[in-house]
Formats: C-alpha cells, structure tokens, sequence
C-alpha cells in the first residue's frame, strides 16, 4: 500500500523505493503475526459466546474469519523479498489495506452480533475481546498505518458505539475507555510511522551518501591513475604495474617507450585541438595494437608506454608493429596527418631488475632509436647507457666552456676554382677542452642542438668572427640548425649581433639544408625573408641529399646551392655522381645560381668539377679549417687573395 501512506510520485524517487520496500519486508514479518493474534482472539470469543447463540454465530462466523485471515497469512509468508518489484510492493500493500478494512468489518460485525444476544457481562467480555484484538492488529501493522487505521475503525467502533448509548453506565465507562485507547494508538500509530519513515530516510540517505563517496573516489582514482585526454593508465599507473611486476619477480616482461614524431608540428601549424584529437586516435590505434599482448599507457605529452608480458622477441615484434602502425596516415575534418614513431625497449630482468632503471633503459633506447634517423625502433644496449653519460658529461661541460669562451671559429676557404683567388670562408666551430683534448662539431654540435645551447652557441662564434674578419674584406658564410630556424626571434637575434658589431649584412651568408625546410617550412620561411630583408644571403646545403629539392628551391630565394661532398668524394671512381654532379650544375646554371662543390680533396677533382662548369669549391685541397691568426699569414703571404 505504498500509494496509501505516500504521494503516489514518491514511488519513483529512490528515498521512496527505500521507504517502500521496507514496509513491505516488515509486514512479511508482522501480518502472519496479526493473523495468528486474530485467530487466537476469535476462538476465545467463540468459547465465551458457545452456548448462548446459535451455532453458526459461534461456529460458523468465527471458523470462516479464520479461514479468510489464514489464507491471507500463507500468502504472505510465500511472497519473496528478493525478487519483487516496487510496483507489486504497491498492489500488496493495497490489497492489505483493503483486506484490512473488509476482515475488520467481518470482525466488528461479528462482535456486534454477538454483544446484541449477550448479557451484561458477555458484552463487557465481548467488547474487551474486540478491543484488545483491534489495538494488537494495530501494533502489527504499524508499517502500514492506515490499514491499522482501518482495522480499529472496522473493528472495534461498533461495539464501542453500541457501548457508548448502553443504559448502563459500566458499559459506557467501557466505551468512553475504548476511544480514549483507541486516539491514543492512533497517535502512537501515526508517530511511529514517522519515526518509521525518518529512520529509513536517514539510512536511505546515508546510504545514497556512501554510494556517492564511493563514485567520488572511483572518479579519483580514475583522475589519479588516468590519462583525461585518452582515458588510457597514466604514468602513475604504470609506476604501480613496473613496481607490482618487479616484486612479482618471475615472468619476464619488456616496456616500450613510444615518443611521436613531427607531432609537434601539428600542433604548431594546425592548433592545439587537432593535436588534441590526434593523440586520441593515435591512443586508440595503440591500443588496438596492444590489446591481448600488454597495456599501453599515456606519459604525458606524445609520449605514450607500453609493457609486454613476453620476452625480447615478443617486444621486438610488438615495437616494429607499432613503428609500422604510426607511420600510416591519420585522417581527421579532412586533413591527412603523417607523423611517426620511435620505440626504445628495455626488458626485465636482463636490462633492468627495478622500476626507475627499467623506464632510464628504456629512454634511453628511445633516444638512441630518435638519433639514429626516427621512425624506427632500438633495444637498450649496455653501451648506450654509457654513451649517454658520456653525452651528459659533454653537455655540463660545454655549459662551462660558454663561461670562459672555449668556444673558437675556425675558417675553411671557399675559392674560385678557375683563378684559385679566395671567395670567402666557412665559419666552423672547434672547442678547446680544458684537458687540451678537441671535440669535433660532429660530437658538440647535436648535444648543443639537444640542450638548447645552439643558439647562444651560433651566435658568440658569429660576434668573435664579426670581430676577427672585419678587415678581411671577404663573405663568410655559417651553417643554422633546422631547430634556429623554428625560433621566431632567431633572425632578430642574428640581426642585432651584426649590428652591435659593425658587420655588413651582405658580407654574410646563412647555410641550411632540407631538413630545415622539411621540418617545418612555414617557419623557416619567415625567419629566412627577415634575414634577406637585410641583405643576408640564403645557400641551400647539402643539395641532393633529400627528397624536395626542386620543390625548395621554388619556394625560397637562394643565392646559392651546395653540392654535398659525397657525391663530390665519389666522381673519380662512381660515373653515376659525376652524372649527378652535372645535373646539380646544369640545374643551377638554369636557375642563375652559382655552385659550390664541398668535399674537395685533390687537384683532378677540382679540374673535373671545373669542366663540369661548377664556379666555386672547398675541401681540404685548398686548405683545412684555419685559425685567424693562420688565415691572416695565408692572406699576407699573397697565397689567396679574396674576390
């Protein structure tokens, strides 16, 4: 009867439902109770009342009352509290309620009959029978108040009213007691309900307020060990799972370490949302990847980890598939991504037997696999860890030789190869250790590029050969770093050492190669037209080692090309560079630029370049990286006199 104790729109609340089948399991309990009172209370009344009517209001009435309230009780009692519905909860409870009404009117008219044929004490007797077994019915059904309600309305009024008018006043002291106890139960009826109700809606709510701590901690550790972009375990995640296996101590497993190539450049060129977007879709292919083998992880950034329960074999093969995977296009609001992925593996126990050394293994493979050319993966290797502290010592080193100006520009001549005069110099950088040992620019310079150092380096040799060659009168020429080219303040930092120092614009010439351009072209593009602005001249390096050269050379205005030293190396014995060689200078004579050849190491090679129509070249033929002091001997001693 949930429908007659609460608004009917309460059922469907969850506080409601709480309320409902609570009544609903307290009456299971109570109303076989009830009905087992009602039997005892009938058959003390049909003894009391045998004899002095007839069989049937003594028999008959009593035994079908009892019939009808034990059948009611068996119901109950086979009802389930584990399988019903809140909608058949309400249609029991109704039909109580109504049941309770008709076996109370049963019950009342009964006891009425019976009190019309009785004598002065019966009737007292009677009506105490009525009204003791009224108020019982109420107490059990205090769950259901008003069917209590009901019963001792049904029940116990109509003797009490015939009560109330008899002559005698000791039946009407009988009545006035009744209805004294009869507002009396109510009131205790209608509060126990509601200490009834209150109690099951403080446990609903408390109870609701435990499933809602619950959910808050399951979105914390969920936030906790999550990545939100992706939604795949971040690396706190996978700190627990490397430290979970390694105390485990048995299987074997490998983790990947996977770091994105030329991601940043999507985010760079088409914003932070497609970046967004993409690292979802490149989580998704991931895991697609993994599933069955391992668990991938989000490290943060385009760095993502995968742990493989398998040994060397098994993470080999899982890291090629990955590398092979990343390398397809992403398609996204009709834009086709090409980026990549390079892998560093390291495995347990043979690589690493804890959590930290395993993931320092691991990176460090993944660096190995970055320098190496990307897209690729690389296992850990013991050598690789000492190649990095190596790397490490370097960097701090350098750090220190930028203090005290260890950093010197050496100049390589660049000549004309009819007249042998010189044209100009090639800026290189050595560096005096302070053991008294050198590094060559091949060791420095990428650990320079990869520490952010390259621009204060570039830049301190550019102001010391500012200085050096003023009154040499000749162009030099410097190499920038595809990395140079991305910083947006870069031309104006180049541009203000020349200024500071006095140094004609057009007496410098920036070299770069594709890979600067490839990169990211938009970049290098402005940086560039800032510089030619100025009158800075612009030579492509290393021409016809990539793959868009023509496209290049449209798209920026260079005063010169470089042809790279290994085809130059191979022309006396490899007739497929000479022909190389000349396309390059036949290429460049149609454009009007001028050719400079690198790698010039004897006198034939410069004779054959020379009839190939190339204008300019250098190598150690004409001469190894110089000193100042060196190049001013060279240039008084009239070997060499610039263009």
């Amino acid at each position: 009867m949930f429908a007659a104790s609460l608004p009917a729109a309460s059922v469907r609340t969850e506080q409601g439902r709480a309320i409902l089948f609570e009544q609903y399991r307290t009456l299971r309990q109570q109303v076989p109770l009830m009905y087992a009172l009602m039997l005892v209370d009938a058959a003390f009344l049909a003894v009391v009342s045998f004899g002095t009517v007839g069989v049937g209001w003594s028999l008959m009435v009593p035994a079908a009352l009892c019939i009808a309230g034990g059948t009611r009780a068996l119901l109950w009692l086979r009802r389930k509290s584990n399988t019903v519905t809140p909608e058949a909860i309400s249609r029991y409870l109704l039909g109580t309620t109504v049941v309770a009404a008709v076996l109370g009117l049963g019950f009342g008219g009964w006891g009425l009959s019976l009190y019309a044929q009785a004598d002065l004490i019966r009737r007292a007797c009677i009506a105490l029978y009525i009204s003791v077994g009224a108020i019982s019915c109420c107490y059990c059904l205090q769950a259901l108040p008003r069917a209590g309600y009901l019963v001792l309305l049904c029940g116990a009024m109509p003797v009490t009213a015939c009560l109330i008018v008899s002559d005698d006043w000791l039946l009407r002291g009988v009545g006035f007691n009744i209805i004294v106890v009869a507002i009396v139960i109510m009131r205790m009826l209608r509060t126990s309900y509601a200490g009834f109700v209150e109690v099951i809606t403080s446990r609903s709510e408390m109870a609701a307020e435990q499933r809602r701590a619950q959910g808050a901690e399951q979105r914390a550790h969920q936030l906790a060990y999550h990545d939100p972009l992706t939604g795949l375990p971040n690396r706190r995640a996978l700190a627990e799972a490397l430290e979970a296996k390694a105390r485990g101590g048995e299987a074997p497993f490998g983790l990947l370490i996977v770091d994105l190539d030329r991601f940043k450049l999507i985010n760079d060129v088409h914003g932070h949302p497609a970046g967004d977007q993409l690292l979802r879709t490149v989580a998704v292919r991931l895991s697609g990847i993994v599933e069955g083998a391992g668990q991938s992880y989000r490290l943060g950034g385009d760095e993502f980890a995968v742990v493989v329960d398998a040994g060397a074999g098994s993470a080999r093969r899982l890291a090629r598939a990955i590398v092979e995977a990343m390398s397809r296009p992403f398609a996204h609001d009709g834009r086709v991504h090409h980026i990549g992925a390079s892998v560093g593996i390291s495995l347990y126990p043979q690589d690493a037997a804890d959590r930290e050394a395993l993931m320092r293994r691991a990176d460090i493979a993944l660096y190995k696999a970055k320098q190496e050319g990307r897209n690729r993966h690389c296992a850990f290797e013991p050598m690789l860890d000492a190649e990095i502290r190596r790397r490490a010592a370097i960097e701090a080193e350098m750090r220190e030789a930028m203090e005290r100006d260890a950093f010197v520009p050496y100049y390589q001549p660049i000549v004309d190869l009819k007249t042998g005069a010189t044209y100009g110099f090639e800026l290189l950088a050595r560096w005096r250790r302070a053991a008294g040992d050198e590094i060559g620019p091949d060791q420095f310079i990428p650990i320079a590029e990869e520490c952010g150092l390259i621009n204060e380096l570039t830049l301190r040799l550019l102001r010391r050969a500012c200085i050096e060659t003023r009154g040499w009168g000749a162009a030099i020429a410097i190499n920038v770093s595809p990395l140079q080219l991305r910083d947006p303040w870069f031309s104006q930092k180049l541009l203000g050492v020349l200024t500071a120092e006095g140094f004609p614009p057009q007496r410098l010439s920036i070299e770069i190669t594709e890979n600067a351009l490839i990169v990211d072209a938009d970049s290098a593009k402005l940086a560039i037209d800032s510089l030619k602005n100025q009158g800075i001249r612009l030579a492509l390096d290393d021409f016809g080692t990539g793959y868009s050269s023509l496209q290049h050379l449209r798209m920026l205005p260079f005063d010169k090309l470089k042809i790279d030293r290994s085809f130059v190396t191979a022309m006396e014995c490899d007739p497929e560079a000479e022909r190389m060689v000349h396309a390059i200078v036949s290429l460049a004579s149609t454009l009007g630029l001028p050719v400079v050849a690198e790698g010039i190491e004897s006198a034939s090679t410069a004779k054959a370049l020379l009839a190939l129509g190339c204008a300019l070249g250098q190598g150690f033929h004409f001469g190894q990286p110089m000193s100042r002091d060196e190049v001013e001997a060279r240039l008084a001693g009239g070997l060499a006199q610039p263009a």
